[in-house]
């Protein structure tokens, strides 16, 4: 999902003139919450070596020059990858521009159901309505089989009373997102081997339409806005957001490759990492 939609980001930009630089997949697997441990078809990294690999590709992108970095999350780990970006720069230190977000969180009131005024049956959880809607619209036909479609609503097993826990995109606006507890409901391997957490089956590319538009709108902002504030070369004062010397990182902020320049990897981390 998130590289169709970095290229339709990346190809509005072209016809603009000034493409913008897509860097993917940093992730082929990632840090699964606790809940998918066992489901078949989940490969789960530590945590830590999640964040040695996005801090590593970090440090290696703005080596060659990429120094303003979006990251974006298509669902889950999130927390790791919050992590890794105050990892990096506790570590490192370097003038830039740096954030992450979950595309489906960051244009939640889009995937908003029928009583709220959207196009929804039921709310965003887990490989449901919504993010089978986004699949049928973003990937190739013969990838999504409706003929497998489920639904699991109300097959959830859950052992304290409800109401606390968000769903993926906090429509509810409750106290806790969904990944901040474990234990008071069952391991999906036993709750929902189907994989499916709620109703795949009245998905619709449709339906997708709209939030899949805001995405694409709202990443094209973030990319505008940082470029007309810093145009390519510039970046924020480096003695006001890092604790190195200006002086020092004169040569390392050159464009790679260029006289003069040096790369990161001659820089001492300034806190072990």
């Amino acid at each position: 999902m998130v590289t169709q939609i970095l290229e339709g980001v990346r190809r509005y930009t072209a016809k603009r003139g000034a493409p913008c630089a897509l860097a993917f997949p940093a992730h082929n697997y990632g840090s699964h919450p606790y809940h998918h441990l066992g489901m078949p078809g989940t490969v789960i990294l530590e945590e830590e070596i999640t964040r040695k690999i996005m801090m590593q590709v970090m440090l290696g992108l703005w080596n060659d020059g990429f120094r303003k970095q979006i990251w974006i999350n298509n669902h889950g780990h999130l927390w790791v990858l919050e992590s890794a970006i105050q990892q990096f720069q506790k570590t490192y230190q370097l003038p830039g521009i740096f954030r992450v977000m979950d595309w489906h969180r960051a244009v939640r009131e889009f995937f908003a159901t029928e009583d709220r005024g959207g196009k929804f049956d039921t709310n965003f959880v887990h490989a449901d309505e919504s993010e089978t809607s986004v699949a049928r619209l973003t990937f190739p036909e013969e990838m999504v089989d409706m003929s497998k479609a489920v639904s699991t609503v109300g097959k959830g097993h859950s052992y304290l009373p409800g109401g606390h826990f968000d769903t993926s995109v906090d429509p509810y606006r409750r106290p806790h997102k969904w990944s901040e507890g474990q234990g008071h409901f069952a391991l999906e391997l036993y709750g929902t081997p189907e994989g499916v957490v709620g109703d795949a089956t009245v998905a619709t590319a449709e339906k997708a339409k709209r939030p899949v538009a805001a995405i694409l709108k709202y990443l094209t902002l973030i990319h505008d806005e940082i470029l007309e504030a810093y145009p390519s070369g510039k970046l924020p004062p480096t003695e006001m957001i890092t604790h190195r010397d200006a002086k020092e990182m004169e040569p390392f902020l050159k464009e790679p490759m260029s006289e003069g320049w040096r790369p990161v990897y001659a820089l001492h981390p300034l806190i072990g990492n």
